[in-house]
């Protein structure tokens, strides 16, 4: 500032001089309101994000569209609907996720099944009138495509979830000591934990740590997801349809049953003979599925399955070993045309009977069709798959087969029964004197 042409001196502020005591009670005082301050928002951060945490937990955990925490929603609704006794069609669009259903079906279980079925798609015509059972007291948990890895993984689903039956159904393929026939979609970490932890077999497998999945809880982009899946579906999936009792016999496409069975379509029901036995031939031309690589029976699967069914038995259960047959015209073909092709095809049974032998297990059926009393060409829905009048020819039902096995009766067939003898045996003549049988 300027006066008179001068330059005016700036005012200098007087400070107040505090003493050191007074210096360090302010400092306290000015941390501390800065202290509060920070905890106040704080506070008031939490009060307002928790319930928005909550909320986002809640959504991810319950809706779950990516079925980290519960199984995918659709399949969830696939066990539900099954579990209330519910048959539907659209199953087989499932296919690839069959595994993760039956998991999902071992886990919710209110009690056991009586009895269960594993295997492949040739055991899944056995329902539970089929097995001489009450609705409700049998399960099917055949998987399409099933290995030999399937089948002990799919029990041992049932046994880590104490949910094991009183009796086991084991449809086995000729190709179940087939080292080449491995399914890209059976679980090969269930099998190994399988034989480490239960067999004493050491083999190495990995799980996942467990504690992983929980970060999705408070996922935000998992959120997203979820809050969209709500939106687009309601939660709920249009991709199954309930059928009624009246109108099961009318289906263009296949239903799964609520006892796990399949009940195939009215095409494939009432295909004519003729088609079905010109299919039968022209498949040979394919090669017969999972046996054309089949060189050898594969020693260590033989040595696991025996001591599956060793454990199984110590277990309390009892098993039942169910050799579903060929088409008449592939089995020819297969042990007529060309024997020493398919010699291990031909060794399968036999060692199958040997082992099972040895350990008391009933085995009922045969790969040949010439075997079993009664069973023609119209048995068949193609070169693989019988119907269910094939296997009420070989199999009585759960409890006559306990019923015998109790008493001790032999249940073996002839498995080298030639189409001469069969035929001769069907028409009621006597196969050594050529009489008439009365």
């Amino acid at each position: 500032m300027m006066l008179n042409g001068k330059k005016t001196p700036k005012r200098r502020k007087k400070r107040i001089k505090l003493s050191p005591k007074a210096s360090r009670v302010l400092n306290v005082l000015k941390g501390g309101a800065l202290r509060f301050s920070w905890a106040a928002r704080l506070v008031i951060g939490a009060v307002l994000f928790t319930p928005i945490l909550v909320y986002m937990v809640y959504i991810n955990y319950t809706v779950d569209r990516q079925g980290v925490f519960q199984g995918d929603q659709e399949l969830r609704n696939v066990v539900d609907m099954l579990l209330s006794g519910k048959n539907i069609t659209g199953y087989e669009q499932f296919n690839e996720r069959q595994r993760d259903i039956l998991a999902l079906l071992a886990e919710k279980f209110e009690t056991p099944p009586n009895t269960i079925a594993l295997g492949s798609s040739r055991i899944l015509q056995m329902n539970f009138e089929t097995a001489g059972l009450e609705d409700g007291e049998f399960f099917n948990c055949g998987l399409t495509g099933a290995d030999f890895l399937d089948i002990i993984g799919s029990y041992y689903l049932f046994e880590k979830n104490n949910c094991l039956p009183e009796n086991l159904i084991i449809g086995l393929d000729p190709w179940v000591f087939n080292k080449n026939s491995v399914d890209s979609r059976s679980d090969k970490t269930l099998y190994a934990e399988f034989l480490t932890n239960c067999l004493n077999i050491p083999t190495p497998y990995t799980t996942p740590d467990p504690r992983e999945k929980w970060t999705a809880l408070y996922s935000p982009s998992y959120f997203q997801g979820n809050i969209s899946y709500l939106r687009l579906t309601g939660g709920e999936t249009n991709t199954l349809q309930v059928v009624n009792e009246d109108e099961l016999m009318k289906q263009s496409t296949e239903v799964k049953m609520h006892d796990g069975s399949i009940l195939y379509p009215t095409e494939m029901r009432d295909k004519k003979q003729e088609l079905i036995d010109n299919e039968a031939t022209v498949s040979i031309n394919y090669g017969m599925l999972n046996l054309e690589d089949y060189t050898e029976l594969d020693t260590e699967r033989m040595e696991h399955f025996e001591a599956f069914l060793r454990y199984a038995k110590e277990k309390g259960v009892r098993v039942f070993l169910i050799l579903t047959p060929y088409h008449p015209i592939n089995y020819e073909h297969m042990s007529v045309t060309q024997p020493d092709h398919y010699a291990s095809f031909l060794n399968t049974e036999p060692t199958i009977r040997r082992i099972a032998s040895e350990l008391d297990i009933p085995v009922y059926g045969s790969y040949n069709p010439y075997a079993i009393p009664g069973v023609t060409n119209a048995d068949f829905f193609d070169s693989l798959h019988c119907r269910a009048t094939c296997i009420q020819k070989f199999f009585p039902g759960i409890p006559k087969a306990v019923e015998n096995l109790e008493n001790g009766v032999d249940v073996g067939l002839n498995y080298e029964t030639t189409k001469e003898e069969a035929e001769m045996r069907d028409s009621g003549v006597d196969q050594e004197t050529g009489s008439l049988l009365t």
